[in-house]
């Protein structure tokens, strides 16, 4: 299988503080790729990278071969083509409507009339199980809607790759499952490559074709949700097993806060 993107050595730090030390890994074309962590891990640091919103302090990223972090701003909004990212609060703007949030690259960039817009956000809505909200603001939709939602928005403009920052952070375990289906979903019809920061173990699980392992901005392991459930390292089993005892006491302490606050 292809090597679709390539991380290699990155590391990067603000100020003192070093938030990803020198990890390295590669994704396969087609492979539903999760990075999986605690709270304060640097696993959306990774993918804000890949994406090229962060300038590593040192290390290399490569898509297709091409090393993104030697272009340039207008090279890299050029290459982010390639790429859909999908926020973890969707990130969409309630003052548009439903539709135009879905269209909003198209609105904003070129000169596609409305009407073929409006014809193309429907058919991505679709893609992503939803039927006649394109006239409804987000404010109307649930928090499960909302991400499906910003979801066929990143689909929109047809990438190869999509980014999800913890897809099912706030929805309830059905509407979870449903976007664990929808990641799948693209995958095995469009044949997108998908990375996936997550903490939610079931989901991770269930969805990966690989996973890596990712505490304190290093990569504990790389491997199949079986190897990774197997793996004899004390901290990733000490994450899977939800252990509150061992090295990661603090991290865990503060995702089950967090959890708590939701």
């Amino acid at each position: 299988m292809d090597t679709k993107i390539k991380v290699e050595n990155l590391t990067k730090k603000f100020g003192n503080r070093e938030v990803l030390k020198n990890i390295s890994f590669d994704v396969k074309k087609s492979e539903v790729f999760v990075i999986m962590g605690g709270s304060g891990s640097g696993k959306s640091t990774v993918i804000k990278h890949i994406i090229g919103l962060l300038k590593p302090t040192s290390g290399k990223i490569y898509i297709d071969n091409v090393d993104i972090t030697s272009l340039k701003d207008t090279e890299l909004i050029e290459f982010r083509k390639k790429i859909g990212y999908l926020f973890q609060e969707g990130a969409l703007f309630d003052s548009l409507k439903v539709w135009e949030n879905v269209g909003f690259y198209y609105l904003e960039n070129t000169k596609m009339p409305e009407k073929d817009i409006y014809n193309l956000a429907k058919e991505k809505l679709a893609l992503v199980g939803l039927k006649d909200v394109e006239d409804l603001y987000p404010s109307q939709l649930s928090g499960g809607m909302r991400k499906r939602v910003s979801l066929a928005r990143a689909i929109s403009y047809n990438p190869e790759i999509i980014l999800y920052d913890e897809p099912s952070s706030g929805l309830d375990p059905v509407t979870s499952a449903m976007i664990d289906k929808l990641i799948l979903k693209l995958r095995d019809e469009l044949g997108v490559t998908s990375i996936v920061v997550t903490h939610d173990l079931e989901s991770a699980f269930s969805i990966a074709d690989r996973i890596a392992m990712i505490h304190k901005g290093v990569i504990y392991a790389i491997g199949t949700p079986e190897e990774i459930k197997n793996h004899p390292d004390p901290v990733v089993q000490q994450f899977i097993r939800r252990s509150p005892e061992g090295p990661i006491t603090e991290e865990l302490m503060k995702e089950l806060n967090n959890n708590l606050k939701k």
